[in-house]
């Protein structure tokens, strides 16, 4: 079903393009052995040389400012901090708020690093010995409060995890310091030292019965990879600004950014009903992030894309509407053919898309009248329906009259998932705002 006029929607067809490019260039594996993107392991995420694509793409140089608006695993923002760019990001999720923080600080003394890790050595020994008769449960030492925690992981290990989040978190040492030890633990934590192994999307449960898993070598050989990128980086590149925000890239109003951003990188969740605050569960846990599970379902409701816990039911009560004339003209014809078969899956994808428009309406205010923006996301099917997600966003970026043009959908390499569906870079510029531009207003739909 045509969702725009014939001639729109043929522009639109013209603007697409397929280049091939290597899972390791496109993914998070190529991050696995990259300097301060091996800090922290997201799964799923794309990898640095994508960002240099898109950097090299857009014409992105060090006079320029850079915004990501779903940071998640700090690709981003690493990659232009080794170029020598500023960037900002955002970041609902308070764990990858964390990791982009502390990933991006490279102005710590490695010297007084290594010192400090031969006092949480000390401690950490000290400790485990004088607890090695206790069960995990008569340690003193509160457990986090995950559901069902002893599937997550086993007895014997998440004591010398705690003990080790002991040490840290009770060590003489700044903040800044204490952090990059917490990232440190936080990067090995999964699949490392969990009851879990990392799928193409998704966390799964194992049995790690029997396994030898030694907390402390495991954490320390991760910290000496952590010193030796600091101790590698000269000082220009450390000092480089990159600023990251806690907050729903949809709603923007007390973010204040000094600068014009002059280029959107970035990749927002696909409609595939992946959840970054599952995927992150143990760690929102195990850091004190989260206490409880409804915290964890309030979290998911407010994502683009997330369908966790409560955020479920709510998704299939009534109809969401389009918030946005192109959302109708884009999206409803397709929810319309979902929802004959499903309610839930036709409300989704009309909020996703819903969200995605406002967060670009929400980030205009902080662009330059010619930023040049690089979306990478993930075409999809539902219920049998092909959602070309490039297409539908280039059109919405068009048609919400902010200003941008298509300037190309790139089709990259093709998903796991099904052969016919493919991952693409969206570029759109600025520079053809209308005279009639519209002003929308946020609402909380």
């Amino acid at each position: 079903m045509s969702l725009l006029d014939p001639e729109k929607n043929k522009r639109s067809e013209d603007k697409v393009v397929y280049r091939k490019i290597l899972t390791g260039e496109a993914t998070f594996r190529g991050g696995l052995i990259s300097p301060f993107h091996r800090w922290f392991r997201l799964t799923p995420s794309y990898g640095p040389e994508l960002v240099e694509i898109m950097l090299a793409e857009t014409e992105t140089c060090d006079k320029h400012v850079v915004l990501d608006p779903f940071a998640g695993g700090g690709t981003t923002l690493i990659q232009c901090k080794l170029n020598q760019i500023a960037a900002y990001g955002f970041e609902i999720n308070p764990m990858l708020h964390f990791n982009c923080r502390v990933s991006t600080n490279w102005q710590l003394n490695a010297s007084l690093l290594r010192k400090n890790l031969e006092n949480l050595s000390s401690f950490y020994f000290e400790k485990k010995l004088a607890l090695k008769n206790a069960e995990v449960e008569e340690t003193g030492i509160r457990l986090p409060a995950i559901h069902n925690i002893f599937r997550w992981w086993r007895k014997d290990v998440l004591k010398d995890l705690l003990v080790l989040k002991l040490a840290i978190t009770t060590a003489r040492m700044d903040e800044p310091e204490r952090n990059f030890f917490l990232l440190g633990l936080a990067g090995v934590l999964v699949p490392d030292l969990t009851n879990v192994t990392l799928g193409r999307l998704q966390l799964h449960f194992v049995d790690k019965t029997g396994r030898d898993i030694e907390v402390w070598s495991t954490f320390s050989n991760h910290i000496e990879e952590m010193l030796s990128d600091l101790e590698s980086t000269g000082s220009k590149v450390a000092n480089t600004p990159s600023t990251v925000f806690m907050t729903d890239s949809t709603h923007l109003e007390g973010i204040d950014i000094p600068q014009k951003i002059d280029r959107v990188i970035t990749s927002p969740p696909y409609p595939n009903r992946y959840s970054y605050v599952w995927n992150t569960r143990p760690h929102l846990y195990f850091f004190d992030f989260l206490s409880n599970s409804k915290q964890a379902a309030d979290l998911d409701k407010i994502t683009i894309g997330g369908t966790w816990g409560s955020a479920t039911s709510i998704l299939n009560k009534g109809v969401i509407d389009p918030l946005y004339p192109i959302i109708n003209q884009k999206v409803s014809p397709i929810a319309g053919q979902i929802r004959e078969q499903d309610n839930l899956m036709a409300n989704y994808i009309t909020k996703y898309f819903n969200m995605l428009a406002k967060q670009i309406v929400a980030q205009d205010r902080f662009l330059s009248d010619y930023a040049r923006c690089a979306y990478v996301v993930g075409c999809s099917r539902i219920k049998g329906i092909f959602i070309e997600t490039d297409k539908i966003l280039g059109e919405i970026f068009e048609g919400l009259d902010l200003g941008y043009q298509i300037h190309k959908i790139e089709r990259i390499r093709k998903r796991h998932s099904d052969k016919d569906l493919h991952e693409a870079i969206v570029y759109v510029y600025k520079g053809c705002r209308k005279q009639n531009k519209k002003q929308y207003s946020i609402s909380s739909n």
